[in-house]
């Protein structure tokens, strides 16, 4: 087997540590709600199709373009851990912590490493907006469930990003953030 199959499905296998973990605490529904979760069950998803398609010789384009969307979910999955939740929070032990360890820090580096080192096949510049997409997808409906829901059925601001911050200021930070992931996984 080559690295990007091994790689692949350890994070197939991470992703089931993630999904078993959060039906053992009997936190799934509460769980799926956040990106992290969601990036990561695709990423999982993504993964099991490259190594399979891996085992079989090569990476077909279309899994590979799938492959690039996964990590580029990830990736600001990563980044928003190490760079805001973390240091505003401070709640480490809870972040890097059993299945967290996993969507947080392992699945993600070891998608990035994967798919820029092996999984990767050149593609044109709009390609970059496909790895904003989930993000995309993922900020309205956060959007609608946390701002424009009815009072009884919305969800908490679970990222704290409305806290003293203006939505439109924490959504074009957002979406800036994960353009320039996706165009750095891009470029490199």
């Amino acid at each position: 087997m080559t690295a990007s199959v091994i790689i692949n499905f350890i994070i197939v296998l991470g992703t089931l540590v993630i999904f078993f973990g959060a039906l053992a605490k009997k936190l799934f529904g509460t769980a799926i709600r956040y990106f992290t979760v969601q990036s990561n069950f695709l990423c999982g998803a993504v993964c099991l199709l490259a190594a399979l398609y891996g085992l079989k010789g090569e990476i077909p384009f279309w899994v590979s373009t799938l492959k690039y969307i996964g990590t580029c979910a990830v990736t600001v999955t990563f980044v928003t851990v190490f760079a805001y939740l973390g240091p505003r929070f401070h709640n480490w032990d809870v972040l890097l912590r059993d299945g967290n360890l996993w969507m947080h820090l392992f699945c993600p580096v070891l998608a990035i490493v994967s798919y820029l080192c092996w999984d990767r096949v050149p593609a044109p510049f709009p390609y970059v907006f496909l790895g904003i997409l989930p993000m995309i997808l993922y900020g309205i409906l956060y959007f609608w469930k946390v701002v424009m829901e009815k009072p009884e059925k919305r969800w908490d601001d679970l990222y704290g990003f409305q806290n003293g911050v203006n939505w439109k200021t924490s959504a074009a930070a957002m979406l800036t953030l994960d353009f320039v992931l996706s165009l750095v996984l891009w470029v490199l």
